[in-house]
C-alpha cells in the first residue's frame, strides 16, 4: 500500500512538473526565414526541398521571405513571376513576403520596365491587402489601409505574444537608385516615395511596440543596407535615412530589436550597428541574414517572450546536390 501511495505521489509530481514546464514554455513559438532563391533552374527543386522541410516542422507558425525570388539577370516575365508564386504556394502555413530588387528594380536588365513590374508584382503577390499568402493566410495590418500610402500593400505588421513584426520594402541596387538606360523621373519619384513610406512604417511599428509595451521588434527587408559602413559612404547610398531612423528608433525602444535581410547571400547573425553619437555598440540590436544564391537552406527562429534575449536562431540545412556551374 505504501509503495502504491509512493508511486501515485511520484506520478502526480511528475505530471505537475510536466504541466509546469509546458506552462513555462506556452508563450514560445517559431517561424521560418528564407529568401534569395531560386536563382537558376537547378535551384528550383532545391527550394522545393526547403519548403517541404518547413512544412514538416509543426513548430513553425509562418514563413518570412526576404525577396529575390529569381536572379537579377533572368527574365522578369509574367510566366516567371507566376511560376515562383505557385512554387511558394506549397507552404501550408502563412507566407509573409517582401519584394526584392531582382523581381522588379533590376528588371531593366532583361528588357522590362521596373515600375510596370512592381505593379504586376503587387497584383500577383498581394491580391488581398491585409492578408498574407500561404495555405492558411494570416490577417496583418497593411500600410495600404492608410490612404496616404495606398499602394504599399507589401508593408505589413502583426503582433504575437508581445512581439511586433513588420516587413519593410527596402531593396538592393542602392534601394532602386542605380542608373540604367531609359530611367525616368517617375523611377526617381518612386524611390523618394517608397523611402518616405518605409520610414513612416518603421516609425509606426516602433510606436505600436511602445504603446503595447512589446518586448521585442522583428523587422524584415530584402536589402543589405551596409550597416557596418559609415554614414555617407558609397555603400550606404540609398540607405542612410533608413539606417538613421532604425538607429533612432532602436535606441528609444527599451526592448530587443532584430533585423532580417537577404541580398548578400551570407548566413550570419551579428551586432553590426554602433551609435552614431558616440560609436558605442547598440547591444539591443541584432542582424540576421538568411541563406541564398547557391546555398539554399532555411533559418528557424524561435521566440521566447520570457527570455531576455527573446529571439534565438538555428540554421536548418537541407541536403542538396552540388552546383557545378557558376552563378549568373
Amino acid at each position: 500500500m505504501k509503495h502504491a501511495l509512493l508511486w501515485c505521489s511520484l506520478l502526480i509530481c511528475g505530471l505537475l512538473a510536466c504541466t509546469t514546464a509546458q506552462a513555462l514554455h506556452a508563450g514560445r513559438f517559431s517561424f521560418a526565414l528564407i529568401g534569395d532563391a531560386p536563382y537558376r533552374d537547378d535551384d528550383i527543386p532545391k527550394l522545393d526541398q526547403v519548403l517541404a522541410a518547413i512544412n514538416q516542422d509543426n513548430q513553425v507558425l509562418w514563413t518570412m521571405h526576404t525577396g529575390d525570388i529569381k536572379s537579377g539577370s533572368s527574365p522578369c516575365s509574367d510566366a516567371v513571376l507566376l511560376a515562383r508564386f505557385n512554387q511558394l504556394r506549397q507552404l501550408h502555413r502563412p507566407l509573409v513576403y517582401t519584394p526584392g530588387d531582382n523581381e522588379w528594380t533590376d528588371c531593366h536588365r532583361s528588357g522590362f520596365a521596373p515600375l510596370e513590374r512592381l505593379m504586376a508584382l503587387r497584383v500577383l503577390f498581394f491580391p488581398v491587402p491585409g492578408q498574407t499568402l500561404g495555405g492558411r493566410p494570416m490577417v496583418v495590418a497593411s500600410q495600404a489601409s492608410n490612404p496616404q500610402w495606398a499602394e504599399f500593400v507589401e508593408n505589413v505588421r502583426w503582433i504575437r505574444q508581445g512581439v511586433v513584426f513588420a516587413m519593410l520594402h527596402v531593396v538592393g541596387s542602392h534601394n532602386g537608385q542605380d542608373a540604367f538606360p531609359g530611367r525616368t523621373a517617375a523611377d526617381d519619384a518612386e524611390v523618394a516615395r517608397r523611402h518616405a513610406a518605409v520610414n513612416a512604417w518603421l516609425g509606426e511599428t516602433f510606436a505600436a511596440a511602445r504603446q503595447t509595451k512589446a518586448k521585442a521588434v522583428f523587422l524584415a527587408m530584402q536589402a543589405d543596407m551596409a550597416l557596418e559602413a559609415v554614414a555617407g559612404s558609397p555603400e550606404r547610398l540609398g540607405f542612410d535615412a533608413t539606417v538613421q531612423a532604425l538607429e533612432r528608433e532602436t535606441l528609444a525602444f527599451p526592448g530587443v530589436t532584430w533585423l532580417a535581410h537577404g541580398d548578400s547571400h551570407v548566413f550570419r547573425l551579428d551586432k553590426p550597428l554602433h551609435a552614431s553619437s558616440d560609436g558605442r555598440l547598440m547591444e539591443s540590436f541584432s542582424r540576421i541574414e538568411n541563406f541564398g544564391d547557391i546555398d539554399i537552406h532555411w533559418v528557424k527562429i524561435t521566440v521566447d517572450p520570457d527570455d531576455p534575449e527573446v529571439f534565438s536562431a538555428q540554421a536548418r540545412m537541407v541536403p542538396q546536390n552540388v552546383i557545378t556551374h557558376p552563378a549568373p
